[in-house]
């Protein structure tokens, strides 16, 4: 069925182990994002989603770019192009999840409070993406999907005994922002750039994991254009997976790696100078310390 649904019958239809071998790549990535989504959907309720201006803006991103993905494939299967489904999924499964997306949510989803604002906003990106792409696909992965449709949480009015009887998300319009998605390109190319600054440090034996670095970016505030709202250095780390960032307004950009002052937290792992700040915790960042302080107390109760 994957093979028929992602090949293109306006031309000649090819077959071959090589074709086979490269589609069950693409169908291990898209299985194995829906168990990544499945793992941390554990005791969430999809009826209790995070409002649209409470949710951190990465997560608005991923949303907004499932709506892209939404409108594609619609149009895709209202003019019977069913190959171009299949490779929109698994390219949305590869670039904005695998590559960017899911990695970063890694801390927050491991790290933060379990039923804290910033860990349920990561869920409800999520839900809402394994949701939209199990319905998206079953079309044509109907057994596969199916089978994560019923391992995963639903909303009340949704038909649990298969997928195929609930109808397709619509876009979720109400979390997207004007001119988001340009800010976001920009970071992603600098993204891209700090990567490889971090490859030439590991080399260089500066650095050995990326939590080891601070990464300092000297660059012209012009250049960098308008920052996404709401974005601190801070935040800017988290998606770099670095422990600390810094930018430095210059009319040459550059971008250092040196190594994170401070200690390294047992928790997260991040390097930071505020580790030990809590007596109680003296391995621990303040983050991770309140963490568990708030859970020690819950469990005492």
């Amino acid at each position: 069925r994957l093979w028929a649904g992602s090949a293109d019958y306006h031309v000649d239809v090819r077959c071959s182990d090589n074709i086979f071998k490269q589609l069950s790549q693409n169908y291990l990535k898209f299985r194995n994002t829906a168990r990544y989504c499945l793992g941390n959907l554990d005791g969430f309720d999809p009826n209790n989603l995070v409002k649209p201006e409470e949710m951190v803006e990465l997560d608005r991103w991923a949303v907004t770019k499932l709506n892209r993905l939404i409108e594609k494939c619609f149009a895709a299967y209202d003019n019977y192009e069913y190959h171009v489904v299949s490779h929109a999924i698994n390219d949305f499964c590869v670039v904005e999840l695998s590559s960017f997306y899911l990695d970063i949510i890694k801390d927050r989803l491991y790290c933060e409070e379990k039923d804290g604002l910033l860990r349920r906003s990561a869920q409800t990106a999520l839900w809402m993406i394994l949701d939209t792409m199990t319905k998206l696909f079953a079309p044509i992965l109907a057994f596969t999907c199916d089978e994560i449709w019923l391992a995963m949480p639903h909303r009340e009015g949704d038909d649990p005994r298969n997928v195929l009887l609930n109808e397709m998300n619509k876009p979720f319009t109400e979390y997207e922002k004007p001119l988001f998605t340009a800010d976001w390109e920009r970071l992603i190319k600098i993204r891209g750039a700090v990567n490889t600054a971090l490859e030439q440090a590991r080399s260089e034996k500066k650095i050995g994991k990326g939590l080891e670095a601070k990464v300092t970016l000297t660059i012209s505030l012009d250049e960098l254009g308008l920052a996404i709202d709401g974005l601190t250095e801070e935040d800017v780390a988290d998606i770099l997976i670095v422990s600390q960032f810094e930018i430095v307004n210059g009319e040459k950009t550059q971008i250092d790696v040196t190594s994170a002052q401070g200690q390294k937290c047992e928790r997260c792992w991040k390097v930071l100078p505020t580790v030990g700040s809590f007596s109680k915790h003296p391995t621990l960042c303040p983050r991770c310390a309140s963490v568990i302080a708030k859970s020690t107390s819950f469990e005492a109760l």
